[in-house]
């Protein structure tokens, strides 16, 4: 039987600090976590970007010398969630971990002390497993930058459709590294300065670390928030570039609405990476689903694109917000830069909330769309 499934808690793990009520505070400072980075493990120039600083973590698990230094951001989040919760580990509960390249700082890394089958993702999730003790092995969503959002949403239809879990923990995760850095500076897509998303003079991201997790249950608790809908379609436009016309992200976002009773939206999460092509598309596909003057913001020039993070780090977020009736800004945004138009939020704006949107897009053609609203 169909039932409702909430987001009943959350953590954030990211380089303004730990904890989501810290990070939500600093969003409304207008504080960014992305600087100038010189690193020669991870390029032979200067990049800008959003890094973890270690001293956050270093000594909080034990054993901490057998995991990677990712297990060991996925091992914190979920320990602060399962403390502040008090959730059980046995088989009424069901793990989902997402991460777009896991462990692959890895590779080609003589100082590494791990096997090399480490780099695979169920090792990963095999270690995170046996950390815990979970009865039941975590399910790894890797599906390009929708992977956080889409493990939210496959949490939610494992809890609506099945009796066999009473709650799921939704962890998020990916680290900055060589491999990354050159793959997308490939695409000639990272910017030279901070990210300006949707703006008339952006030239492209920036890349950042963050842990994200959410604790999703079938019942609510007093400050929940719905999962209201969920949907996602793939337009197989190409291997890197985003549809022309929006299509993907256009249905996904449809089907939401239609599946949501057609909501009164708030505001919208956007994707948002700051790419001429990203943030054309999903103007155009906002346009086309009449969402144009829908107040909207990006996270991304906050904490860079946090790849198999964003979607669950920016849902997060989201979600405070409507708790604290306080819309976050799009930071870096001074002039229209698509040719469909867009409502950005650029002040901190009180008024109450009830219902966002969140969007997501991804390498391949996938894209996502989820519906969140306040109980």
């Amino acid at each position: 039987m169909k039932t409702d499934v909430f987001i009943s808690g959350d953590c954030i793990i990211s380089p303004l600090g730990m904890g989501s009520k810290l990070n939500f505070e600093q969003l409304l400072t207008g504080e960014t976590a992305i600087a100038p980075v010189d690193d020669a493990t991870l390029a032979d120039h200067r990049i800008h970007a959003a890094r973890i600083a270690d001293h956050q973590w270093i000594g909080k698990i034990r054993n901490a010398s057998g995991y990677t230094r990712l297990e060991t951001l996925f091992i914190l989040a979920i320990q602060q969630l399962i403390d502040a919760h008090s959730i059980p580990v046995d088989r009424r509960t069901l793990v989902l971990l997402s991460t777009t390249k896991g462990n692959v700082s890895l590779l080609h890394n003589p100082e590494a002390q791990f096997p090399e089958n480490r780099i695979y993702l169920a090792e990963m999730a095999h270690a995170i497993q046996h950390y815990f003790g979970f009865a039941n092995a975590p399910i790894t969503i890797s599906n390009a930058c929708i992977s956080g959002a889409l493990a939210l949403s496959v949490a939610r239809q494992l809890l609506q459709y099945s009796d066999t879990y009473d709650q799921a923990l939704v962890v998020g995760g990916d680290e900055i590294s060589k491999f990354i850095v050159s793959g997308f500076e490939a695409f000639q897509a990272l910017s030279d300065g901070r990210c300006r998303p949707f703006d008339r003079d952006r030239n492209g991201l920036n890349l950042g670390e963050a842990i994200a997790a959410a604790y999703v249950t079938k019942k609510a608790t007093d400050d929940a928030v719905r999962i209201k809908a969920a949907a996602s379609f793939n337009d197989a436009n190409h291997i890197s570039g985003p549809s022309r016309t929006g299509e993907g992200l256009y249905r996904s976002i449809r089907e939401a609405m239609q599946l949501a009773g057609e909501p009164m939206l708030d505001f919208i999460s956007a994707h948002g990476t700051a790419t001429v092509y990203n943030d054309e598309m999903e103007a155009i596909a906002l346009h086309r689903a009449g969402l144009s003057d829908t107040p909207l913001h990006s996270l991304k020039a906050y904490y860079g694109h946090t790849l198999g993070a964003s979607g669950l780090l920016e849902t997060i977020l989201g979600i405070h917000s409507l708790r604290a009736n306080r819309l976050i800004p799009s930071l870096g945004f001074q002039h229209t830069g698509t040719s469909k138009p867009l409502n950005l939020i650029t002040q901190p704006t009180e008024r109450p909330l009830g219902t966002f949107l969140k969007t997501a897009s991804g390498f391949g053609g996938c894209n996502i769309a989820m519906i969140f609203e306040k109980v």
